[in-house]
């Protein structure tokens, strides 16, 4: 007598779509109602983020300074960008990678001189933090050479496929 073995499918618990339909749409609330719309209309407040954010303090420390979501910060900074009240973000990281890069070059001199860091440690640091500032400000971060090796005898066959033309000159008597 054999059995023949049969599985059964459970039934799914919940429609995963459903949930993430929900999801997205309860984001979609919250992301209108923490956007720093209400805070904006605190004009000292904003202007202190905003100061803030361009001497390159982090959202998270700002948020918590100013007892605001880090969202709400980010909102801030979205309009302010829109608005024209500060600088793009490219400008204001290219600001901060230029302080690093100084800073962190300094430091790097005092510890190669004080023997602490070996010295291609700190090369290759300022190497990257100098080729993405150059990177963000537009400039040219590598250099592409194309080469193209002639053989004299195809400079000569060259020259013989020119064709030569002469003319004649007359000369006028004044």
């Amino acid at each position: 007598m054999s059995e023949e073995l049969t599985t059964q499918r459970q039934p799914a618990l919940f429609d995963l779509a459903e949930c993430e339909r929900h999801l997205v749409e309860l984001a979609g609330r919250d992301q209108e109602r923490f956007s720093g719309s209400t805070t904006e209309r605190d004009g000292e407040l904003v202007s202190a983020v905003l100061d803030a954010v361009n001497a390159g303090v982090r959202y998270d420390q700002i948020a918590r300074l100013a007892q605001v979501s880090k969202h709400t910060i980010q909102g801030i900074v979205e309009r302010a960008e829109r608005s024209g009240r500060i600088a793009p973000y490219k400008e204001r990281m290219s600001r901060q990678l230029g302080r690093i890069t100084e800073a962190l070059a300094g430091q790097m001199l005092d510890d190669v001189e004080a023997g602490k860091i070996a010295p291609r440690d700190k090369g290759l640091m300022t190497a990257v933090l100098v080729d993405k500032k150059l990177l963000l400000d537009g400039e040219a971060t590598s250099r592409v050479e194309h080469v193209e090796r002639v053989r004299p005898e195809d400079v000569l066959a060259g020259i013989k496929r020119i064709s030569a033309v002469e003319i004649e000159a007359e000369t006028k008597g004044n």
